[in-house]
């Protein structure tokens, strides 16, 4: 019986998220500070392209077509880069990919069904 006692277990606490650097905080900043375009896809299938000027821990402002546009970061199925990000994530150790190039994203309206 004493072998199946229940070992101490001790609790483990996880970081706050104001002291965790989280990835998307990364690739953002990145690609506000290096000034890439990035093509923005939304729930609805709305593409939005254009730069990152700023975000917080719920919202992004991109700059597009002459003005700003506030989106909330729960309408965001994806953000591309038109640009490969290096030395982010570690990346100083691997090869450079030289050529890569993005293909021009061209959005349209969604189609509306009667």
């Amino acid at each position: 019986m004493e072998q199946y006692k229940q070992k101490d277990v001790k609790e483990v606490s996880k970081p706050s998220v104001s002291q965790t650097i989280r990835i998307q905080e990364t690739f953002l900043n990145h690609c506000r500070r290096e000034k890439i375009n990035v093509v923005i896809q939304l729930f609805d299938q709305t593409i939005i392209e254009g730069l990152i000027i700023g975000f917080d821990r719920d919202s992004i402002v991109v700059a597009s077509r002459g003005t700003q546009q506030l989106l909330y970061k729960t309408s965001v199925v994806c953000i591309k880069p038109f640009e490969e990000l290096h030395l982010i994530f570690n990346e100083a150790r691997r090869a450079p990919r030289t050529g890569v190039k993005y293909p021009r994203v061209v959005s349209y309206p969604p189609a509306r069904q009667h």
